[in-house]
């Protein structure tokens, strides 16, 4: 959506914000963004299904807003036109997105609290609302979109290495015993928002992908990000009825090295450039297990 017609949906629907400054977000895969005045944000579904979406994310971030974590969350208010949701708005959290600089949640070892305690209180709600997403035919679908979408594109190496994880993965799925929890479902450096001059994490956004699935999941972009060293650090400030070291062999054998697999994806259905890099993250992280 244009940046004239979210002002102009704003102006008609809150017409009681003054609107001084703006600033759009239209890169996201999901959502188109508008900020006024550094204080209110506006999210506008790209597609029905996110708009369905949406009404799970209010019912679940309802939840967490009584656990008190300490990170900050939106509360959304929706907005109808007629019967149609049309958009959530909330007050602006303080923070930018950790992929927007180079900041290093390393450096304070506090993040790591942070996050482990974020996480554990998230994936203690009752959540049975969510879908359930990321099924066998789920990660099977992927499996099969990469090899005749993406592989033509790859060297053998990286084909082979994609094709080991895959098979592996597949291969043990019915045995995989652990609990379906509420999660996050996209917890990347583009929905984690770092306070510069407090040197911390101060929030958590966009929860549109949560469902109930694996709670190793939710950790797959701190290991991609930073690495098994820091993912075992999160971990300990983890509480759940699982044990860590099956938790942590799940998401350092499949989900910390998924990323990749979607960034390939987007890439090439939008005839865009593969990332060079990301391949070669890919890969380095791979043989860490393999």
């Amino acid at each position: 959506m244009r940046k004239e017609e979210m002002i102009r949906f704003v102006r008609r629907t809150v017409p009681k914000l003054p609107i001084d400054t703006s600033e759009i977000k239209t890169n996201g895969w999901d959502n188109d963004i508008l900020i006024i005045n550094k204080q209110q944000v506006f999210r506008f579904p790209k597609t029905d299904q996110i708009i369905d979406q949406i009404k799970n994310e209010c019912e679940l971030l309802e939840q967490l807003s009584q656990k008190n974590s300490v990170l900050q969350i939106p509360r959304y208010k929706m907005i109808y036109e007629g019967e149609v949701l049309k958009a959530v708005t909330y007050p602006f959290l303080n923070g930018e997105a950790l992929n927007e600089h180079s900041f290093d949640v390393r450096k304070n070892p506090e993040n790591a609290q942070l996050l482990g305690d974020f996480l554990t209180k998230l994936h203690q709600l009752k959540g049975s609302h969510l879908p359930s997403i990321h099924t066998f035919p789920y990660w099977q679908s992927l499996f099969e979109s990469l090899r005749s979408k993406v592989f033509t594109a790859l060297r053998d190496e990286e084909r082979h290495a994609i094709e080991d994880v895959f098979t592996r993965f597949l291969n043990r799925y019915t045995a995989l015993s652990y609990k379906k929890v509420p999660i996050h479902g996209d917890l990347s450096a583009s929905n984690i928002l770092f306070d510069r001059a407090e040197n911390r994490i101060s929030g958590v956004i966009d929860f549109t992908d949560a469902q109930m699935g694996d709670p190793a999941f939710d950790f797959a972009g701190i290991y991609w990000n930073y690495g098994p060293e820091y993912t075992r650090k999160v971990l300990s400030f983890y509480h759940i009825d699982e044990s860590i070291e099956a938790m942590f062999d799940r998401i350092s054998t499949f989900y910390g090295l998924q990323p990749v697999f979607h960034e390939l994806l987007h890439s090439v259905s939008n005839n865009e450039t593969i990332d060079e890099k990301q391949l070669v993250r890919f890969m380095d992280l791979k043989q860490l297990v393999y």
